[in-house]
């Protein structure tokens, strides 16, 4: 049985370096694309990371300002803000209200990372020779981590 079968959306992905990247689409008023991010697939981070220069480009609102602190950084952890993009597309499903991390500070350079704040409301699996990521939406799926879960999801269809 080939992987594509068991699940309802397939979207590229990329690999470099032994890390898997996907691309998270930002939608504009019009539902146009209007930035996309190309982010490392990272199971073992509860909330999607981005660059804080690309948040503050992209217009992303701080909705709690040093809301979040992230262990593991360093021996204080990362201390970050709390942005929400309004609108996003992954592999063909619209995510209202997805929350992301930016460090606080300037100048901090981090590695931007997909999490399971998105993950967590997929069945997912990939198909590394296809270069592929195959997923379906779990349904009513209620967040493990109600603080940073997303809004509604759906399968996005372009108006015209």
């Amino acid at each position: 049985m080939r992987i594509e079968s068991i699940y309802t959306h397939r979207d590229s992905i990329r690999l470099a370096s032994g890390q898997i990247f996907a691309r998270l689409v930002s939608v504009d008023g019009s539902r146009k694309p209007a930035k996309t991010l190309l982010l490392i697939v990272d199971t073992g981070a509860f909330i999607t990371v981005i660059n804080k220069e690309k948040a503050e480009e992209s217009g992303y609102k701080i909705i709690e300002e040093r809301g979040l602190n992230i262990r593991g950084f360093s021996e204080k952890g990362l201390v970050c803000d709390l942005r929400v993009i309004p609108e996003a597309v992954f592999c063909g499903f619209r995510i209202k209200d997805v929350l992301v991390a930016t460090p606080h500070d300037d100048g901090v350079k981090v590695s931007e990372v997909l999490g399971m704040n998105i993950l967590e409301n997929f069945s997912f699996g990939f198909d590394l020779n296809e270069s592929e990521i195959y997923l379906s939406a779990r349904g009513d799926f209620i967040s493990q981590k109600p603080h940073y879960s997303c809004g509604d999801i759906s399968i996005f269809e372009e108006e015209e």
